[in-house]
């Protein structure tokens, strides 16, 4: 092989490594599925913050929703880097006694580990005991 061409396979090399190292660090679309479950047609409202590392937040979104028209799963698609998150899900829901009907707000925080496939967080039973 001439120098040249042994150049050219280096210089190829370090590109793809470069590429890699990007593609692995820049955001992606996730998908994360949020399990809201049998209280669902209660739920008014969704908010999801989500928190790196180093505790500053990442991405947040809000869903609204009328009562009885929440679904029994919430489908988000953030745009992020793959790695560990601290998921915070805050859920506005009404609650209805004998009495009356107030609106509620409730909150979970889970870890999920984001990898560019899909990662599903079930905070039902937490929100509806």
């Amino acid at each position: 092989m001439t120098r040249r061409r042994i150049g050219s396979l280096v210089f190829l090399a370090f590109g793809l490594g470069i590429a890699f190292l990007l593609s692995s660090t820049s955001p992606q679309e996730q998908h994360v599925r949020v399990v809201l479950g049998n209280g669902a047609p209660e739920v008014t409202g969704v908010t999801l913050q989500y928190f790196a590392s180093a505790g500053e937040v990442a991405n947040e979104t809000s869903f609204t929703y009328p009562r009885g028209q929440a679904p029994r799963i919430v489908a988000h698609e953030p745009k992020l880097p793959s790695g560990d998150y601290n998921l915070h899900v805050d859920v506005a829901a009404w609650k209805t006694t004998a009495d009356a009907s107030t609106e509620i707000h409730r909150s979970v925080e889970r870890q999920v580990t984001l990898k560019g496939g899909s990662a599903q967080v079930d905070v039902s039973s937490s929100l509806y005991e």
